[in-house]
Formats: C-alpha cells, sequence, structure tokens
C-alpha cells in the first residue's frame, strides 16, 4: 500500500498543479466568470463524492418553492446524453442522470436541467424563466465559468477536506484553499450527539474566515420506506431480513443507521452511479431469494425500471441541522433567494 501511495504521488502533484493553475487564472480574471441577476445559489464540494449535495439541494428547494419559482441546474453526471437536456415526465436515468430525476420526481412543480456547461445551461434555462426565478446550481464548485450569488460548499465530517489529499492520491478535486470561495460550509453527516468541543475543534481545523458561515447537520432517515406504490412504517424492515442494494459514493451512515435500529440484511454495493443492467437485476432477484430490497432514493429510481416494484423499497433520508444552526442557515438562503 505505501508503494502504491508513492507511485500515485506524483500524479497527484500534476494533478494539483494543473488544477490551481487553472484556478489562478480565473483568480486574475484572465479566465472570466459570469454573475447572474436572478438570484443563483451553488452547491458542491472540494472532494469527489459521499458529502450529501442531492440531499443539500433537496433541502435548499424544498425551504424555498412556497415563496419562490426554482430551478435547478445540474452536470447530470453519468448519463448518456449530451449538451443541455430539460428534465420531463418521460425523462430516465440514462438520459438525465440519477440525481436531477430524483429532485425532479421529488419537486415535480420544480424546473430541472441538466448541462455539463453551466453556461449553456443558463442561456436556455433563461429563455423561459422571469426576473424573480431562483437557480439552485447543483455539484457546481469547480465550474468557475459561472458565479453563484451565494456559495455552498460540503465536507462530510468522516471526510473533512483538511485532511485529505488530491487526486488520485486521496479525494480532492483541487486544493482545500478553494474553500475561500465558499460563502457558507456545512459539515455533513455529523453524529447526533457531537458535542460542543468537538464542534470546536473542527471548526479550528477548517480555518475559515470571519467572513465565511460554518454549519454542522446530520442524516434525519424517515420513519417510512417508500416507492411509487405506497409506503410503509420502517419498523417492516425491523421483523424481517432484506437485501440492502447501494450503488452511491458511501454507504456506511446507511449501513450503521439500519445495524443501530436492529435490522438483519445482506448488502450489495455496487459502485457510485453504477448503471444497473438486467444482469444485475438477474442476480439481485437471486439474492433477494423474494425477500424486500432496500435501496437509497437515488438508487431507486436506476433500479425501479428493472425491478418489480412489489419488492424494492426506498429509505428517503433529509439533511437536518443542529438546532443553533438551522435558523441562522434558513434565514441565509432566504435574504439570497429574495433580494434583487
Amino acid at each position: 500500500m505505501t508503494f502504491f501511495r508513492l507511485f500515485l504521488f506524483p500524479f497527484a502533484i500534476l494533478y494539483s498543479t494543473l488544477t490551481s493553475f487553472r484556478n489562478f487564472l480565473f483568480n486574475i480574471k484572465l479566465f472570466k466568470s459570469i454573475s447572474y441577476e436572478n438570484p443563483t445559489i451553488g452547491i458542491g464540494n472540494l472532494s469527489v463524492g459521499g458529502t450529501g449535495k442531492s440531499v443539500c439541494v433537496d433541502y435548499v428547494v424544498s425551504l424555498l418553492k412556497q415563496n419562490h419559482a426554482i430551478t435547478i441546474l445540474s452536470r447530470g453526471y453519468g448519463r448518456a446524453s449530451k449538451g443541455f437536456v430539460e428534465v420531463t415526465d418521460k425523462s430516465t436515468a440514462k438520459n438525465v442522470g440519477d440525481e436531477p430525476l430524483m429532485l425532479s420526481l421529488k419537486h415535480p412543480e420544480v424546473r430541472v436541467g441538466v448541462a455539463e456547461k453551466r453556461r449553456v445551461g443558463m442561456d436556455q434555462l433563461l429563455k423561459y424563466s422571469t426576473k424573480d426565478s431562483v437557480f439552485v446550481w447543483d455539484d457546481c464548485f469547480q465550474h468557475r465559468w459561472v458565479n453563484p450569488r451565494l456559495m455552498i460548499l460540503l465536507t462530510s465530517y468522516k471526510h473533512l477536506f483538511v485532511d485529505d489529499f488530491h487526486l488520485p492520491l486521496g479525494n480532492l478535486r483541487e486544493l482545500s484553499l478553494g474553500k475561500k470561495r465558499a460563502n457558507v460550509v456545512i459539515v455533513t453527516k455529523c453524529p447526533k450527539n457531537m458535542s460542543d468541543e468537538e464542534r470546536n475543534k473542527i471548526t479550528q481545523k477548517l480555518g475559515l474566515s470571519k467572513t465565511q458561515y460554518l454549519f454542522f447537520a446530520q442524516i434525519k432517515y424517515s420513519v417510512h420506506i417508500k416507492n411509487f406504490d405506497c409506503s410503509l412504517p420502517v419498523s417492516n424492515i425491523e421483523k424481517s431480513p432484506f437485501l440492502l442494494v447501494t450503488g452511491i459514493s458511501d454507504p456506511t451512515p446507511l449501513k450503521n443507521y439500519l445495524e443501530g435500529i436492529g435490522c438483519k440484511f445482506e448488502h450489495l454495493k455496487f459502485s457510485d452511479h453504477h448503471n444497473f443492467t438486467q444482469k444485475d437485476a438477474d442476480m439481485i432477484n437471486k439474492k433477494s431469494n423474494n425477500q424486500m430490497i432496500l435501496t437509497t432514493e437515488k438508487d431507486f429510481v436506476r433500479l425501479n425500471p428493472i425491478l418489480s416494484s412489489n419488492v424494492l423499497f426506498y429509505l428517503p433520508i433529509e439533511m437536518e441541522f443542529f438546532p443553533d444552526d438551522k435558523e441562522r442557515f434558513d434565514k441565509i438562503i432566504a435574504t439570497t433567494a429574495s433580494t434583487k
């Protein structure tokens, strides 16, 4: 393992140099970022996956959609299509990506578009938007050609960006100095019993400026499991063994939660954004042996077309802020969305 890390070290230095030079060109305005008149909220991270971006997007959209027209713009990671595509009721995870489809199904009154180039996506979405429309950009921290009014940076409690290293040696997309571009930083997936002392320690470790806001959040699991046809109490999976199927970056928190409430299950783990095939479906059905199949909400939109809806369920999750953080964060989001 040590030899392998030494082998990757030069590549990590090269990658770090290239990304740092690119950021430098933006910082000196040789490369120019575009800002928009409409309120724009960007959500992203410094690392590759596992910080809870989709859950944060869901939180922000849920908070704002009662009083604002919301549009989500995402990259659409893992999709087969190219260019700008707007998510419709005919869309599939294959042509728009699992996260945009999940968000569209969860918020049918919200417009969702995908585009590798955020400028192209915004040009298309603005054609049919009003000046009051609020745009939420999913996974945009490294997309510096556009500049949001509010930038939210996420980092996972177990994998803080200050403890990580550049790809391919670590999981960072750029140096942790990139944190300076964030207005808000959220430490996600925190334990429920997190002490004030530990929060203070992390605050010192992250080393944010006085103008940046820091919040702490945890995962809140639903009391029901769901599919398109019905909703059942979580107690149903506490009584009978089932098969857990995941294709996400970090399934550990979900596994720990299920084990913590006394569930008995076998875990079938796939890579993040895995493109489930009929061969996978056959293997899953064989493994489940007619038992219930539980998955994540993101994986559900990819599995549902190829598995029986009678046995396939997902466990919804939400981002839950610590009590003293929620009011402050909500106020920042509301103010950003309302400021002309």
